[in-house]
């Protein structure tokens, strides 16, 4: 008896040996699982992330006329990091100027939106990481315009800007050589869409638009009759980065996560194609 129960285990052992060695030769498909965010974080709305945009900033943000709903490189990249957050992603299209006291507000949960990274913002929101480096901001004068030679030049034109970006800040803060304001804000044209400032230097209200290159570049590249760069820029490189409010340090924590990831698995990489190949 003793040496059947004896056989018997070792049957036994020998057939699971040769279960263990076989599923261990089974290739299993790889999964990369998403880590939880860092940091707790809450929503205005359970399991949706309500951001504000300005759909009027072609190729970040606007809207297609076919399909009437938002696109663009700042969406694309804004449905990845919701992806990655578990969270439906709702757009509201909002005037530029208004966005950053919305989000401090708590009217929305954050907003993307081609916001230039500034101390002066910092001090009412939050900046997420950087996820666009921008060329920096642009001079479009019309075609056949070489006038700007600097940018001293500027103190007896008119300048168009959207209203409440950075181009409108750089412009109000240009200084002459004795620290006296180089254009009067008279001469300072706010408008409130981008497409409103391109449009009122074609019809000559204004002889200069300033904004981001990115977003004016498809201008001078679709009407080359209309409009050119000037070879004076009014800034360096700067760096876009996604509104949060301050009271939600927990959801700028679990973005950055969320944005790392996209950069590192190519995500991003194939989101830049699309909109800046």
């Amino acid at each position: 008896m003793t040496k059947n129960v004896t056989k018997a285990f070792l049957l036994l052992l020998l057939i699971s040996m040769i279960v263990v060695a076989v599923s261990g030769c089974t290739t299993s498909p790889a999964v990369t699982p998403t880590p939880a965010p860092s940091a707790n974080f809450t929503t205005l709305t359970a399991g949706t992330l309500s951001i504000a945009t300005d759909a009027s900033y072609a190729p970040f943000e606007n809207v297609n006329t076919t399909t009437n709903q938002i696109e663009g490189f700042d969406i694309d990249l804004m449905n990845e990091i919701g992806k990655e957050l578990g969270l439906k992603v709702v757009y509201t299209n909002q005037a530029f100027d208004t966005i950053i006291l919305a989000v401090q507000t708590n009217k929305f949960d954050a907003s993307i939106s081609a916001f230039t990274i500034k101390p002066e913002r910092q001090k009412s929101i939050d900046f997420t990481d950087p996820y666009y480096e921008n060329r920096g901001q642009a001079l479009a004068v019309k075609a056949g315009n070489d006038k700007i030679k600097t940018l001293d030049d500027l103190g007896n034109m008119t300048i168009g800007v959207q209203s409440g970006t950075v181009a409108q800040l750089e412009i109000a803060n240009l200084t002459t050589a004795d620290n006296k304001t180089l254009v009067p804000p008279q001469n300072i044209k706010a408008y409130t869409l981008m497409p409103d400032v391109m449009a009122a230097l074609k019809k000559g209200e204004v002889q200069v638009a300033a904004g981001d290159y990115p977003v004016m570049k498809p201008y001078i590249d679709q009407y080359p009759g209309d409009y050119q760069f000037s070879n004076t820029s009014l800034s360096g490189t700067e760096y876009f980065g996604i509104v949060v409010s301050k009271d939600n340090p927990g959801l700028t924590a679990a973005m950055n996560q969320a944005l790392a990831k996209i950069k590192a698995d190519g995500r991003y990489d194939a989101i830049y194609k699309k909109w800046f190949s």
